[in-house]
């Protein structure tokens, strides 16, 4: 690293601030008066992550990004046990990119022995998909959320579109109970094949890498065409001798995620399924979101 780079990182990090304590965080908060935009994320952060955070510099926003990785959301704990954490390299990152703060909790500051946690009432956009196929998984999101909201106290959040379910179910939270915060949802970052960004890809292999690119001209391909079950059925056969073993391949509607037949029908397309031992997710929205 060059000298004049290494000081420009150094000055950029003592302007960040990191967080470690609520009541620290908290009165910080009180202090933004609800102006901040919040990233919330489970680190090993990558350009996907930083996308989020650069749409919000674009709003002259200022910025505060938690890296948390949230144990109730995974309902396989040899995954929660494999998902990276990189919280060095995660705040270099944050630092060169201008953030003003981080939150880098415990897991007792969001989950209190002492508190007791709200019920989850999920809507219908989190039944189905990844509702069905990781059980728990939403519940999670959306206890996690509820905390760091309300100690963050944002004005502006930013999620990803690669996890569209998830931000359905999280524009609902907003909407129910979190009214003050406008949600923003940014389009998926890609790497130069196609493969949606995600902290998953560190595991897949360059090979595999390439195979996996086919899940995006297959979301391509079904968006631009009116396709019937078994020509969908043919497109999932193609991916397993490629190595990638489907979950669902769907047309939806959106804002619920309810799986419908027809493109006509769809606001989207959304896959599930894994490469080996890594699961990957991928949509294409190509019909605009109803309210």
């Amino acid at each position: 690293m060059k000298v004049i780079d290494a000081w420009r990182l150094t000055l950029q990090s003592i302007y960040m601030r990191i967080f470690y304590s609520v009541s620290q965080l908290k009165k910080e908060a009180k202090a933004q008066g609800g102006h901040w935009a919040f990233i919330p994320t489970m680190g090993a952060l990558h350009d996907g992550h930083l996308s989020l955070i650069e749409q919000a510099k674009q709003q002259n926003l200022p910025t505060i990004v938690s890296v948390f990785v949230n144990p109730t959301q995974f309902n396989n704990s040899e995954d929660l046990a494999k998902y990276p954490r990189t919280v060095s390299q995660d705040l270099k990152k944050l630092a060169e990119i201008g953030v003003d703060a981080v939150f880098l909790p415990g897991i007792q500051d969001i989950y209190p022995d002492n508190s007791s946690v709200p019920e989850v009432h999920l809507g219908s956009e989190a039944k189905n998909l990844e509702g069905f196929y990781r059980p728990g998984h939403f519940e999670g999101v959306v206890m996690v959320l509820r905390r760091l909201f309300s100690i963050v106290q944002p004005g502006h959040v930013f999620f990803g579109q690669k996890d569209l379910q998830q931000c359905m179910v999280v524009r609902s939270l907003i909407n129910n109970e979190f009214p003050e915060i406008r949600f923003n949802m940014v389009e998926t970052m890609r790497e130069k094949g196609g493969l949606a960004m995600s902290s998953r890809n560190v595991h897949i292999s360059d090979s595999d890498r390439i195979n996996a690119n086919k899940i995006y001209q297959t979301l391509i391909k079904m968006s631009e065409l009116e396709l019937n079950e078994s020509e969908v059925l043919d497109l999932e056969n193609e991916l397993l001798e490629l190595g990638i073993q489907t979950e669902y391949l769907k047309y939806v509607s959106l804002p619920s995620l309810g799986v419908v037949t027809t493109r006509a029908e769809a606001n989207a397309v959304v896959f599930a399924g894994y490469l080996g031992k890594v699961r990957l997710i991928d949509n294409l929205i190509f019909k605009p979101l109803s309210n």
